[in-house]
């Protein structure tokens, strides 16, 4: 499972800017008291997009709780389909390199 989430380098910086992205939401949220889905929801959608932008547009981030667990359960779901892809493509380049060596 760390193969997966931590395998390559690719991987890495793109869990590390989500997670960066995520504290500074809810670290904002818990300063404010405001425990609703603020603006910098935004860039956290804009980093687990495609997934992230089908299941939680951003129209639909108004008030309620179930606007919270839409938010989090899409960009859940982002992070993994996109962590696949990056794995993916980063395999396909590495038994590229191996072909013309």
């Amino acid at each position: 499972m760390t193969t997966f989430f931590l395998g390559n380098w690719a991987t890495r910086v793109y869990l590390f800017s989500v997670a960066v992205t995520a504290v500074i939401l809810i670290g904002g949220n818990l300063a404010t008291g405001n425990h609703e889905p603020s603006p910098a929801a935004i860039y956290l959608i804009g980093l687990t997009a495609p997934v992230s932008v089908i299941f939680a547009p951003v129209f639909l981030l108004n008030d309620g709780w179930l606007t919270i667990a839409m938010l989090w359960l899409s960009v859940t779901a982002g992070v993994l389909l996109n962590t696949l892809l990056i794995n993916t493509i980063m395999g396909e380049v590495g038994k590229l390199r191996s072909h013309r060596a």
